[in-house]
């Protein structure tokens, strides 16, 4: 499958994003799978081992709200594994001072080669040209359409939280319930990869390609490149993972690995964890860190089991309780449609018989 030559991502500026719609608008026709990942500035708020799923959930929430899209990143495929098309749309949005940011990981997507002056010199500006809601027009067109994500729930954050005026849904339930209702279907190739002997969802996206022997087109940590991967992973694993339907409407975690809540395919013999293909978890991550490791971390926010908020000091080596939390530096303009456009709520849901779970 990867001696198949693969299409470089078509990028998506001001200047040609009218085009470049409409041809992923022909190109969805027969192409209705859809992997797609984001790039944003890292993370404020972290979580810990000991997380519940509530506070979790409340990091993400708050980190989602409190940064802008850099970047997103489709791949149109369909079921024979035949890739259509691959966009990465660059948004104008941030780069003001006042952006919220992870310092580490802008610096970090910028060795990865992301040309952050460019973009916002020249991307598409989300909210003045109504980009989401005129890309879920899109999406509606077709009657059936399905979503894969390499742990999915920052990337169905963002599409969410900007769809609603940068607000997301207060608890991780209601935000399963809405991923299900907008997008439908929906894989995340990291769960899969736990069902797979040999795999895991310890495994990064980077390291799982290699293990399938898939060939990266373009660089890492652009959405382009990476959607692409993601796509081509999960054809792949669908080869492998022949009953993929027990991944089906799972989400990878919000900001911390356990184990999958959902029936194994089949019993494993003498299993050391259920449901994971005997593989080691002595190494998984615990925190949900954005793009660099823990310990490069500057000083960022969790909480309590209070819910107060606390956040490690270097300088003294010990935690100390906030008395605020930072607050969001822009507020969301109202993404009207415009006259064009068909899109006036949330989608229709198509997929009354679907079910969303967040793997916590």
């Amino acid at each position: 499958m990867n001696e198949i030559h693969q299409p470089l991502a078509r990028r998506v500026w001001r200047s040609n994003v009218d085009e470049e719609m409409a041809r992923m608008a022909e190109c969805l026709k027969r192409f209705p799978l859809i992997a797609f990942d984001t790039e944003y500035p890292g993370i404020i708020f972290r979580t810990y081992f000991d997380s519940s799923s509530d506070e979790c959930y409340r990091a993400m929430k708050g980190n989602v709200e409190n940064t802008k899209l850099i970047q997103c990143g489709f791949t149109l495929f369909n079921a024979k594994g035949e890739i259509g098309g691959v966009w990465e749309i660059n948004f104008s949005n941030f780069g003001d001072p006042s952006d919220t940011r992870n310092e580490l990981s802008i610096e970090f997507l910028r060795r990865h080669g992301l040309d952050l002056q460019k973009i916002r010199d020249e991307g598409v500006d989300m909210f003045g040209y109504g980009f989401f809601p005129k890309l879920m027009t899109v999406f509606r067109s077709q009657k059936h359409v399905e979503f894969v994500t390499f742990q999915g729930a920052y990337d169905f954050a963002y599409f969410l939280s900007i769809l609603n005026h940068g607000k997301l849904p207060d608890t991780h339930g209601e935000f399963a319930t809405e991923v299900v209702k907008v997008f439908g279907q929906v894989y995340d190739t990291k769960v899969m990869a736990g069902f797979c002997e040999g795999l895991g969802e310890h495994l990064g996206l980077s390291k799982l390609a290699q293990l399938l022997q898939i060939t990266r087109v373009g660089r890492a940590h652009h959405a382009g490149s990476d959607s692409l991967m993601t796509a081509l992973v999960f054809i792949k694993l669908k080869h492998v993972y022949e009953d993929s339907r027990f991944a089906r409407g799972l989400i990878y975690g919000i900001g911390k690995s356990n184990l999958v809540a959902a029936p194994a395919p089949a019993p494993v013999p003498e299993p050391t964890l259920p449901l994971m293909c005997q593989q080691n978890v002595a190494s998984y991550p615990v925190f949900h860190n954005g793009y660099v490791q823990n310990y490069e971390q500057p000083q960022l926010v969790s909480y309590d089991p209070s819910g107060a908020p606390w956040a490690f000091c270097n300088a003294t080596g010990t935690y100390v309780q906030l008395t605020h939390l930072p607050a969001s530096t822009f507020a969301y303009p109202s993404q009207t449609p415009s006259a064009t456009v068909d899109y006036l709520g949330p989608v229709p849901n198509y997929y009354n018989n679907n079910a969303c779970y967040v793997v916590e």
